[in-house]
């Protein structure tokens, strides 16, 4: 996941809601024999052009089964009491968190004919001692986080500031959240289909492909934090700096200037629809126009 962009300018608002964040977190609470029939033997056409199936990379993930799976649930995830600040804090939080993504994602998942296997573990990271964190090797200096064949890594120094506990909170839920939307990518069969896929394409198509696969990761995060909005206390305050941080997370950010996750523009499109949605439906992005990805 990219950084986002620098938040200097709502410092004010963010010291005045950390005034208030002593409250505890809330939780949310939720889940005859047939006859025989002879039948006339079919005449085959031959199919047309528009009946063919899509082998494509994009055909097959845009044909995935989780768009028509239903809603997210809600459900009862009991977070620690105060932002989390350390790295143990930040760590217990994410794995809370993600514990709360396996309860609503499985049935989900579950329906798109595919299951959603267990998370391996979550670490984190200080790009400053790498070798402390052997499961998040070759960590990239352009990213808050990565996700790895299961295993999901996030730079915990990124999230520490004493001075912004909310912000960063709010920060650390649509990051987590999108790390995990790629382990439901790869629970339902899209990842795999991208990387079988996607070293026999041009430069050009890769990096549209890669665009598609992350929008559709933060939207995937996105419908679960909206199914979810209220035990993670986004209302008020907090949604609205969730709402400009999702719209400020893009490549308008990348060091390298590699355009591989979207733009600001198109990454609140996708975020924001799916978090009023909170279905997968709404996030099929390789189905989406190029313009949509771009």
């Amino acid at each position: 996941m990219l950084k986002a962009a620098g938040f200097a300018v709502l410092a004010v608002v963010v010291a005045a809601v950390a005034g208030i964040e002593a409250q505890t977190e809330s939780s949310v609470a939720v889940e005859p024999v047939r006859p025989t029939v002879v039948m006339p033997k079919p005449v085959v056409k031959k199919p047309t052009s528009s009946s063919r199936i899509d082998l494509s990379l994009e055909g097959l993930a845009a044909a995935s089964k989780l768009y028509a799976a239903g809603k997210v649930p809600a459900v009862r995830c009991v977070l620690p009491g105060r932002p989390p600040q350390t790295k143990g804090e930040l760590l217990a939080y994410a794995r809370v968190m993600v514990g709360c993504m396996d309860r609503a994602w499985a049935p989900v998942v579950g329906r798109a004919d595919a299951t959603l296997f267990p998370v391996k573990t979550v670490q984190a990271y200080d790009l400053k001692k790498p070798a402390a964190s052997p499961e998040c090797d070759k960590p990239l200096r352009n990213m808050d986080a990565f996700y790895n064949s299961g295993t999901i890594c996030f730079e915990w120094p990124e999230f520490s500031n004493p001075d912004e506990p909310v912000w960063n909170l709010v920060d650390f839920q649509q990051l987590i959240a999108h790390e995990y939307g790629h382990h439901v990518q790869q629970s339902a069969g899209i990842l795999t289909t991208y990387d079988a896929g996607w070293s026999k394409q041009p430069k050009a198509t890769q990096l549209e492909n890669e665009r598609r696969l992350e929008l559709q990761a933060s939207c995937l995060g996105a419908a679960f934090l909206g199914a979810n909005r209220s035990g993670f206390r986004l209302a008020g305050e907090r949604l609205r700096m969730w709402k400009y941080i999702v719209r400020h997370v893009g490549d308008e950010n990348n060091t390298l200037k590699i355009r591989d996750h979207g733009s600001y523009k198109n990454h609140a499109y996708w975020t924001t629809r799916a978090f009023a949605s909170t279905s997968p439906a709404t996030c099929n992005t390789f189905k989406a126009t190029p313009q949509r990805v771009s």
